[in-house]
């Protein structure tokens, strides 16, 4: 698919200036919405996690890593501000879309994660996605706001990322690798939808406008291979998964 805009074609002035086709804006717009709300609810995940433990090891990371994910909503819905589009405007234009698969994962972790191990697999479900999503996608986007904004929460998510792979380890020794692999069942199928529907029209725009750079299935692929090792470290087989989205476990 050909790519119309490179990275950092566009400011926001420029399309205040209507120097910028008004469907790229809408398409930016929806992009950043949904962005902004899975950083909000997976900071919402990380408040709920203060009361799963008692370790101030683990409550400090917690409480760093709810500062870190606050800080990525804002700085998405600062961008959002540029374009003119309000936090309860950008929230209110996905009430249909945060019931779809794509958002099972944060909103799961923001309103029904239960203990201490729903938090280590939040971290493989959301970190490493998120990871993945922002630096593939985000990082080169053809709007300038969202790339500046995605190094920022970038540098920050891989060091979530690393504390998600080592509790991954720590989570087998303490609850057992059959308790680790009931509860990998219940959210893997939910981390992976978390990249969204294969080849939709949303995507196809994303793509040529430079906005995003690989198809959603790519980067399910990626991140399932990505997770397999991190299992096999963790002696851990990953589950198999419907081929078709949204995946559920086969």
């Amino acid at each position: 698919m050909r790519r119309e805009f490179g990275p950092g074609s566009f400011e926001a002035a420029d399309l205040r200036a209507g120097r910028v086709d008004r469907h790229y804006e809408k398409v930016l717009t929806r992009l950043l919405s949904a962005h902004a709300l899975a950083e909000k609810l997976t900071a919402a995940g990380y408040a709920r996690a203060q009361g799963f433990t008692d370790d101030p090891a683990l409550q400090h990371t917690i409480t760093k890593n709810l500062g870190e994910e606050r800080k990525h909503a804002r700085l998405i819905y600062a961008v959002l501000e540029e374009l003119g589009v309000s936090e309860t405007r950008a929230d209110r234009s996905l009430i249909t879309a945060l019931k779809a698969p794509s958002f099972a994962a944060p909103r799961h972790f923001a309103e029904a994660a239960r203990d201490e191990l729903d938090l280590v697999m939040a971290s493989v479900s959301l970190d490493m996605t998120g990871l993945i999503m922002i630096g593939v996608n985000y990082k080169e986007s053809s709007y300038a706001p969202h790339a500046r904004a995605a190094e920022i929460i970038l540098a920050e998510e891989e060091e979530h990322e690393l504390f998600a792979a080592g509790e991954l380890r720590e989570a087998v020794d303490h609850f057992g690798a059959e308790r680790v692999t009931r509860a990998l069942h219940e959210w893997l199928p939910y981390a992976v939808n978390f990249f969204g529907p294969p080849g939709s029209g949303f995507t196809h725009d994303c793509i040529r406008y430079g906005l995003k750079v690989r198809d959603n299935a790519e980067l399910a692929e990626l991140y399932l291979s990505l997770l397999e090792r991190r299992l096999a470290q963790a002696g851990l087989a990953l589950p198999l998964l419907t081929p078709t989205y949204p995946h559920e476990l086969a």
